[in-house]
């Protein structure tokens, strides 16, 4: 999977997707150290990535650089996005869209129907991407971000499985062309 971005200077660069491997771990863990407060650790990521069945996770790279990854866990047919992360230098190129896409595909090849995410109350950018995906808020974790007992805004998408989702998929991918 890859498709064509702007760097910030305007130099356009191909995006690849591409499942998250072992190799991926030491430029994932400094995205992560970089976006998160309270970062996933090495062991955390093996154990996730070692359950191919129900997890999806991908890295996104430019020039076999690491600039983004997330993860999606399904169970029935329910699935979650566990995590989503763009190095800070690519943010506000669609590096996270591209990352959604994938780990929404990869959630319904798995049985997924539904798609839950959980996004800080301050994060409105990621907000707003999410709607795009079809999200919607459905309610909100108290105090769930431990580190700054920022609150959760909990997100989900319904009948991801079906053609009129399907559109709003293509419409997304129609945004990188």
């Amino acid at each position: 999977m890859s498709a064509v971005a702007r760097r910030t200077d305007q130099q356009a660069y191909e995006v690849e997707l591409s499942p998250m491997r072992r190799r991926h771990l030491r430029s994932v863990l400094r995205i992560e150290a970089l976006v998160y407060p309270r970062p996933w650790s090495m062991t955390l990521f093996l154990q996730e990535i070692a359950r191919r069945r129900d997890r999806a996770y991908l890295v996104a790279k430019v020039d076999a650089e690491v600039v983004g990854y997330g993860g999606a866990m399904t169970v029935g047919s329910e699935a979650h996005i566990t995590t989503i992360a763009v190095d800070p230098p690519y943010q506000g190129q669609k590096i996270g869209t591209r990352l959604m896409i994938g780990l929404i595909e990869a959630s319904i090849e798995r049985g997924g129907r539904t798609v839950s995410l959980e996004v800080r109350k301050s994060n409105t950018p990621a907000q707003r991407m999410y709607e795009k995906f079809g999200f919607h808020p459905v309610g909100i974790r108290k105090g769930y971000y431990i580190e700054t007992g920022e609150d959760a805004i909990v997100m989900w998408a319904d009948n991801v499985d079906t053609d009129t989702y399907a559109e709003i998929l293509e419409a997304r991918r129609a945004e990188l062309r």
